[in-house]
Protein backbone atom coordinates (compact mmCIF):
# COMPACT_ATOMS: atom_id res chain seq x y z
CA UNK A 1 0.00 0.00 0.00
CA UNK A 2 3.14 2.43 0.88
CA UNK A 3 2.97 2.44 -3.24
CA UNK A 4 0.03 4.57 -3.19
CA UNK A 5 0.90 6.77 -1.06
CA UNK A 6 2.91 9.15 -3.50
CA UNK A 7 0.58 9.11 -6.15
CA UNK A 8 -2.12 9.93 -3.93
CA UNK A 9 0.15 13.06 -2.62
CA UNK A 10 0.50 14.19 -5.59
CA UNK A 11 -3.24 14.25 -7.26
CA UNK A 12 -4.14 16.18 -3.93
CA UNK A 13 -1.32 19.01 -5.01
CA UNK A 14 -2.69 18.71 -8.93
CA UNK A 15 -6.17 19.64 -7.14
CA UNK A 16 -4.72 22.55 -4.76
CA UNK A 17 -3.85 24.32 -8.03
CA UNK A 18 -10.71 28.01 -13.17
CA UNK A 19 -13.43 30.93 -13.67
CA UNK A 20 -16.38 32.95 -12.84
CA UNK A 21 -15.77 36.71 -12.14
CA UNK A 22 -13.49 39.47 -13.24
CA UNK A 23 -10.07 38.50 -14.70
CA UNK A 24 -7.05 39.12 -12.39
CA UNK A 25 -3.87 40.11 -13.29
CA UNK A 26 -1.43 37.60 -13.62
CA UNK A 27 0.42 38.25 -10.03
CA UNK A 28 -3.25 38.01 -8.50
CA UNK A 29 -3.92 35.07 -10.32
CA UNK A 30 -0.55 33.37 -9.31
CA UNK A 31 -1.11 34.39 -5.34
CA UNK A 32 -4.33 32.90 -5.31
CA UNK A 33 -4.05 29.75 -7.22
CA UNK A 34 -0.72 29.47 -4.74
CA UNK A 35 -2.51 29.61 -2.14
CA UNK A 36 -5.21 27.26 -2.94
CA UNK A 37 -2.48 24.45 -3.78
CA UNK A 38 -0.47 24.96 -1.07
CA UNK A 39 -4.17 24.99 1.48
CA UNK A 40 -5.03 21.21 -0.25
CA UNK A 41 -1.46 20.13 -0.08
CA UNK A 42 -1.39 20.84 3.49
CA UNK A 43 -4.61 19.39 3.92
CA UNK A 44 -3.82 16.44 1.90
CA UNK A 45 -0.51 16.27 3.78
CA UNK A 46 -2.18 16.10 7.38
CA UNK A 47 -4.22 12.88 6.52
CA UNK A 48 -3.87 9.56 8.23
CA UNK A 49 -1.28 7.65 6.16
CA UNK A 50 -2.87 4.04 4.74
CA UNK A 51 -1.72 0.69 6.40
CA UNK A 52 -4.34 -1.21 4.79
CA UNK A 53 -6.68 -1.69 1.99
CA UNK A 54 -9.35 -0.50 4.07
CA UNK A 55 -7.21 2.65 5.45
CA UNK A 56 -7.11 3.35 1.51
CA UNK A 57 -10.68 3.63 1.03
CA UNK A 58 -10.83 6.26 4.05
CA UNK A 59 -7.80 8.32 2.75
CA UNK A 60 -9.03 8.21 -0.98
CA UNK A 61 -12.15 9.51 0.34
CA UNK A 62 -10.72 12.36 2.35
CA UNK A 63 -8.31 13.33 -0.29
CA UNK A 64 -11.34 13.22 -3.31
CA UNK A 65 -13.12 15.35 -1.00
CA UNK A 66 -9.67 18.08 -0.82
CA UNK A 67 -9.08 17.73 -4.00
CA UNK A 68 -13.02 18.79 -5.29
CA UNK A 69 -13.24 21.28 -3.05
CA UNK A 70 -9.56 22.88 -4.18
CA UNK A 71 -10.88 22.13 -7.52
CA UNK A 72 -14.14 24.23 -6.66
CA UNK A 73 -12.25 27.01 -5.75
CA UNK A 74 -9.90 27.37 -8.36
CA UNK A 75 -13.18 26.98 -11.14
CA UNK A 76 -14.13 30.84 -8.99
CA UNK A 77 -10.32 32.43 -10.37
CA UNK A 78 -10.45 34.30 -13.10
CA UNK A 79 -7.34 34.05 -15.03
CA UNK A 80 -5.65 36.64 -17.25
CA UNK A 81 -6.56 35.72 -20.75
CA UNK A 82 -3.05 34.40 -21.73
CA UNK A 83 -2.96 31.68 -19.45
CA UNK A 84 -6.82 30.76 -19.92
CA UNK A 85 -6.02 27.60 -22.10
CA UNK A 86 -3.00 26.61 -19.70
CA UNK A 87 -5.10 26.53 -16.79
CA UNK A 88 -8.05 25.19 -18.46
CA UNK A 89 -5.56 21.92 -19.21
CA UNK A 90 -4.54 21.83 -15.77
CA UNK A 91 -8.03 21.75 -14.40
CA UNK A 92 -9.16 18.75 -16.96
CA UNK A 93 -5.85 16.95 -15.03
CA UNK A 94 -7.40 17.89 -11.41
CA UNK A 95 -11.14 16.42 -13.02
CA UNK A 96 -9.30 13.32 -13.92
CA UNK A 97 -7.86 13.26 -10.60
CA UNK A 98 -11.03 13.41 -8.41
CA UNK A 99 -12.76 10.34 -10.63
CA UNK A 100 -9.66 8.40 -10.25
CA UNK A 101 -9.63 8.85 -6.70
CA UNK A 102 -13.39 8.03 -6.79
CA UNK A 103 -12.60 4.90 -8.61
CA UNK A 104 -9.58 4.09 -5.92
CA UNK A 105 -12.42 4.71 -3.10
CA UNK A 106 -14.21 1.94 -4.83
CA UNK A 107 -11.80 -0.51 -5.46
CA UNK A 108 -10.41 -0.24 -2.07
CA UNK A 109 -13.95 -0.77 -0.47
CA UNK A 110 -14.35 -4.03 -2.64
CA UNK A 111 -10.71 -4.97 -1.01
CA UNK A 112 -9.34 -4.85 -4.63
CA UNK A 113 -5.75 -4.50 -3.66
CA UNK A 114 -4.68 -5.22 -7.73
CA UNK A 115 -7.00 -2.82 -8.69
CA UNK A 116 -6.46 0.26 -6.31
CA UNK A 117 -2.54 -0.26 -7.41
CA UNK A 118 -3.32 0.25 -10.78
CA UNK A 119 -5.47 3.04 -10.48
CA UNK A 120 -2.85 4.53 -8.08
CA UNK A 121 -0.50 4.57 -11.01
CA UNK A 122 -3.28 5.88 -12.97
CA UNK A 123 -3.53 8.82 -10.83
CA UNK A 124 0.48 9.46 -11.09
CA UNK A 125 -0.01 9.48 -14.13
CA UNK A 126 -2.51 11.93 -14.37
CA UNK A 127 -1.21 14.41 -11.95
CA UNK A 128 2.08 14.51 -13.60
CA UNK A 129 1.14 18.54 -13.72
CA UNK A 130 4.43 20.25 -13.84
CA UNK A 131 3.67 21.03 -17.80
CA UNK A 132 0.00 22.32 -17.06
CA UNK A 133 1.04 24.39 -14.14
CA UNK A 134 3.98 26.09 -16.01
CA UNK A 135 1.17 26.87 -18.77
CA UNK A 136 -1.45 27.92 -16.64
CA UNK A 137 1.78 30.66 -15.21
CA UNK A 138 1.55 28.66 -11.36
CA UNK A 139 4.76 27.18 -10.96
CA UNK A 140 4.16 27.01 -7.65
CA UNK A 141 1.88 24.79 -8.02
CA UNK A 142 4.24 22.57 -10.44
CA UNK A 143 6.80 22.44 -7.16
CA UNK A 144 3.54 21.34 -4.62
CA UNK A 145 3.01 18.60 -7.32
CA UNK A 146 6.66 17.15 -7.29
Amino acid sequence: MRVLLPALALAAAVAGCAGGGERLSREEFVDQATAICSRAEERVGALAQPESIEEVETYAREARAITEEGVTDLRELEPPEELEDGFDSYLEQADEVVALLGELERSAAAGDEAEARRISGRIADAADAQAAARAAGIPECEEAAT
